[in-house]
C-alpha cells in the first residue's frame, strides 16, 4: 500500500504543476521603420504619379506638401535628386533617380 500513495501524491504533484515555457534569449527581431523613411516612401510614392514614372522628370517641390527631413531623406538614400538653383527652397525641382523609380515601381 505505501507504494500506491507515493505514486499518487507524485501524480497529484506534476499535475497540478503549471508548465509555462522559458525564453531562450532567442527573441524574433523586428523591423521597424523610422517615421522618416517611411515618410520619405510616400514622397517618392507621389513623385513617380506626378512624373508619370519617366526618368529625370523634374517637379517643383512648392505645393507638394513635404517637410524638408522627407525630402533630404529621400536624398540621402539616393531615391531622388534636388536641382541645384540659388532659390528659395520650395521654387527648387526635384526628381527620381532610377533607384527611386525601382523602389516606386516595386512599392505599388
Amino acid at each position: 500500500m505505501p507504494c500506491r500513495d507515493a505514486n499518487f501524491g507524485y501524480r497529484r504533484s506534476v499535475l497540478s504543476q503549471r508548465f509555462i515555457p522559458k525564453n531562450k534569449g532567442t527573441s524574433k527581431v523586428v523591423k521597424t521603420r523610422d517615421g522618416a523613411d517611411v515618410a520619405a516612401r510616400y514622397f517618392v510614392y507621389k513623385l513617380y504619379e506626378a512624373t508619370d514614372g519617366q526618368p529625370m522628370q523634374w517637379q517643383v517641390l512648392r505645393g507638394m506638401g513635404e517637410s524638408a527631413a522627407t525630402i533630404s531623406r529621400a536624398v540621402e538614400r539616393g531615391w531622388v535628386v534636388l536641382q541645384q538653383v540659388s532659390r528659395k527652397p520650395l521654387d527648387r525641382k526635384v526628381a527620381l533617380t532610377d533607384e527611386g523609380r525601382r523602389l516606386a515601381r516595386r512599392g505599388r
